[in-house]
């Protein structure tokens, strides 16, 4: 009896053992957590926190701030997040230090472009008098069941063209003329006609000294300062640090963060936080089996 008594004891000390432990993170967990999302100098990039993000001017209205909710190892999160919250229980804080390459990657120099503020563009340009476009193309701009002989209009444009023949391309000449103005929505001058020989057709910026002109795309404006019969010299304005939507080779929109230095204007595709060591301050809420 004496035995049984403290078989039964011991039994019971060690179920209320296992009864008492929490659970730990491990990869396939549905968890939840609260984060906060900071730079090495301190500066608060990101977090679900309501009160902390007002208090950092992070505060979107349109934002639910609850617990962030993901399944460990699902590539919802960034790499280092992921391995970060593995072994938490809930209740546990934790500060997860995350290294680029766990993170939003290293910085890419071949998607940062860089164009100079002062800038020397061409004043005539030569454009070939006949040209080739595949069917496709010019069936997807002007629409199909187009002849020989017959003239189009390139849209939003003052250009017309004759079609001289029809394959798997169409060829195509321009009908212009010394002294033709030419126009494009969106160009940033009209063009004049100034010669045309056997092959090609010479054009001249029609363009005056200190006229501020609008690039197409740019979220700057742009002043002549300079112009003979060679060259335009422009200077594009600063303006400041922005980001613009543009799109990628996949015809995706993605951001470009544009820049101005003394000398010149950075236009980086790379995300925002790439290079960048991130700290996390993490806490977590459930873990949802």
């Amino acid at each position: 009896m004496k035995k049984l008594v403290i078989l039964l004891l011991a039994a019971l000390i060690l179920l209320s053992g296992c009864v008492g432990q929490k659970a730990a993170v491990k990869q396939g967990d549905n968890i939840s957590v609260n984060y906060i999302g900071r730079l090495t100098d301190g500066k608060v990039f990101d977090t679900n926190i309501e009160a902390v993000a007002k208090e950092n001017n992070l505060f979107n209205p349109e934002k639910k701030y609850t617990p962030l909710q993901f399944v460990v190892g699902s590539g919802k999160v960034i790499p280092g997040f992921d391995e970060g919250v593995v072994g938490m229980k809930v209740g546990d804080s934790k500060t997860i230090q995350i290294p680029p390459e766990k993170g939003y990657g290293l910085i890419d120099p071949m998607i940062i472009q860089t164009i100079q503020i002062i800038e020397n563009v061409s004043a005539t340009r030569e454009i070939p008098k006949v040209f080739e476009v595949p069917l496709n193309q010019f069936e997807g701009t002007l629409g199909p069941n187009h002849k020989v002989g017959e003239i189009v209009q390139i849209p939003d444009t003052n250009i017309n063209l004759t079609i001289l023949n029809i394959t798997s391309n169409v060829s195509l000449s321009y009908n212009l003329k010394v002294g033709d103005q030419m126009w494009s929505s969106g160009a940033p001058w009209n063009d004049t006609v100034v010669k045309i020989d056997e092959k090609n057709i010479t054009i001249k910026a029609n363009v005056s000294k200190n006229e501020v002109i609008q690039l197409q795309g740019a979220p700057w404006n742009t002043t002549v300062i300079g112009l003979n019969n060679v060259n335009i010299t422009l200077r594009h304005n600063a303006i400041p640090d922005t980001v613009i939507p543009i799109q990628n080779m996949f015809g995706q929109m993605i951001p470009m963060r544009v820049s101005f230095n003394e000398t010149s204007i950075i236009m980086d595709k790379n995300p925002e936080l790439a290079g960048k060591t991130l700290v996390f301050n993490v806490t977590l809420v459930s873990i949802n089996k």
